[in-house]
């Protein structure tokens, strides 16, 4: 007859299954080509990598870019966050009290990218303590492949048209995300070309990051809406969330709400002031749980949902791919996880089936991605 554990027996396994650890880690990695955003242009991006570590020494891990260009921290000030203001708070911690964690975390004000890391990671390791892929806790069945979009950053329009024409062709994205920095009729005849070459049925849409000015917006882009565009991503830096709204009535394709909608509460605003007709979702500033939540809100108020991109490795594409598998909502929108199609290396280690435009998240438990320490000692600084 097996006998029965003692106290101090419950004890021990209840401190195996707690944090341990918190590990955080500076990474810079080399893109293929230097990457031009709307306010840089960057040779090698920023990173850093999350571990939260158990007393029986199972992990969960999450990485996130660290642009200050773009949200106002690089990777040291992030790793710094984890390390004296979120690392105390978390030693000792059941993770698998997740939602409590989060909310004790929340008395520490803002840090969304270190807060973002660690509900990621939380969900990586709720994966493997259960020996479920993340997909399955989400309720989804066996993935399909996700089908992702390519965002073109050339700086003129022909190289847009070239750089869309060349991954289609020999990646075979799904679909297109188009930067309309010019705010002249070059956008009009960059999206013209661009259809050309893709046909009539990929799904297109363009991103102005804010760029525009609200006569440039409401003379230029409802000439682009005619070739078949599917959202217009943030045209104006508006003032308000009424001249947001007035736009959005006045253009003939939904506005996609990125910046404007950073989180669950923006989200609710944009939406009841009808200032967006679709939302970004992006994992670097809302994390697992509260993405699931701006979703929920979405499909309640019937508007679609595009997972963004965060300018993510490998390792970080996995959870929005587990995400994207997961909720059916989400369909038929590509994801934009595209950015390990532009670095030359990262730190990845395990099974990544990108084939032809798609990802298929595998069974693993977690979110199915560990780390190589040779690569992050190669790339840490």
């Amino acid at each position: 007859m097996a006998k029965a554990k003692t106290a101090g027996q419950d004890l021990s396994v209840k401190s195996d299954l707690r944090i341990a650890n918190v590990e955080a880690y500076r990474l810079k990695l080399p893109y293929k080509n230097a990457v031009s955003f709307k306010s840089t242009k960057q040779e090698v991006g920023e990173f850093v990598l999350l571990r939260i570590v158990l007393g029986n020494g199972m992990d969960g891990i999450a990485e996130s870019v660290c642009r200050p260009e773009h949200t106002g921290e690089d990777a040291t000030s992030v790793a710094y966050e984890i390390e004296n203001f979120f690392k105390p708070l978390m030693v000792g911690a059941d993770p698998l009290g997740h939602l409590a964690l989060l909310a004790k975390l929340e008395s520490i004000r803002n840090c969304a990218a270190a807060k973002s890391l660690i509900d990621i990671a939380l969900w990586d390791l709720r994966g493997k303590v259960f020996g479920q892929p993340v997909w399955r806790l989400l309720g989804g069945t066996t993935p399909k492949p996700v089908p992702l979009s390519w965002i073109a950053h050339g700086n003129t329009v022909q190289g847009q048209i070239d750089e869309v024409k060349k991954m289609l062709d020999t990646r075979g994205y799904r679909g297109m995300k188009l930067k309309t920095w010019r705010r002249s009729n070059e956008d009009v005849r960059m999206v013209e070309g661009v259809r050309k070459v893709v046909g009539d049925d990929m799904v297109i849409y363009i991103d102005c990051n804010g760029t525009y000015s609200e006569t440039e917006a409401r003379t230029i882009l409802p000439r682009i809406g005619q070739f078949n565009v599917s959202f217009m991503e943030e045209p104006c830096d508006f003032l308000d969330l009424q001249r947001a709204a007035a736009m959005a009535s006045d253009l003939p394709v939904a506005i996609l709400g990125d910046q404007s909608c950073s989180s669950l509460l923006e989200v609710s605003a944009n939406i009841r002031a009808n200032a967006v007709g679709a939302v970004s979702v992006k994992m670097r500033r809302t994390g697992m749980t509260q993405s699931l939540k701006i979703i929920a809100l979405c499909e309640a108020i019937g508007i679609p949902v595009v997972i963004g991109t965060d300018s993510e490795s490998r390792l970080a594409a996995m959870p929005r791919m587990h995400l994207r598998s997961a909720i059916p909502h989400l369909d038929p929108w590509p994801t934009e996880t595209h950015f390990f199609d532009k670095l030359a290396d990262d730190v990845f280690a395990g099974e990544f089936k990108f084939d032809n435009g798609t990802i298929t998240p595998n069974d693993a438990p977690g979110f199915g991605a560990a780390f190589d320490r040779k690569q992050v000692e190669k790339y840490g600084f």
